[in-house]
């Protein structure tokens, strides 16, 4: 099932000429989701004293959708990391309240730039790899 579902994402076209039933595979993830949501949302619900629609408005969903498209839309380490950061990242600037909405609308913008960006991709993963290189022959003499 999971590949199916892979092979509906990537693409629909070849996944139907393969014979797979686009419309079940479609139905099971729908209802599986919805699942995990009520889930989360049963235990999301046990932080609040009384639940109401107004804690869950329209910009909550904004930022929700945030932490999914900068950490990549299907790759879940990502989500999680841009959710850490851009929870966090308002909370370490609360010392600088007059500039802290600033300085976080920048780090967003320079955070959409490198994850849409190719070019800024590749350099970024170069320089991470020659940098864990780097690390791990240090952790080699420090060792001997």
């Amino acid at each position: 099932t999971g590949r199916a579902v892979m092979s509906i994402r990537d693409n629909v076209i070849a996944a139907e000429a393969v014979g797979l039933n686009i419309t079940k595979y479609k139905l099971i993830t729908f209802a599986l989701t919805a699942f995990l949501a009520g889930c989360a949302g049963a235990l999301y619900s046990h932080n609040f004293y009384t639940l109401q629609a107004s804690k869950f408005d329209y910009n909550l969903s904004i930022l929700i959708l945030v932490f999914v498209v900068l950490g990549g839309i299907g790759k879940i380490r990502g989500s999680v990391i841009a959710a850490v950061v851009l929870v966090l990242l308002p909370e370490l600037l609360r010392s600088i309240n007059n500039y802290r909405m600033l300085i976080y609308s920048i780090v967003l913008i320079v955070m959409m730039i490198i994850t849409s960006n190719e070019k800024t991709k590749t350099f970024i993963s170069a320089n991470t790899a020659k940098f864990k290189a780097l690390f791990k022959r240090e952790k080699v003499k420090e060792a001997e």
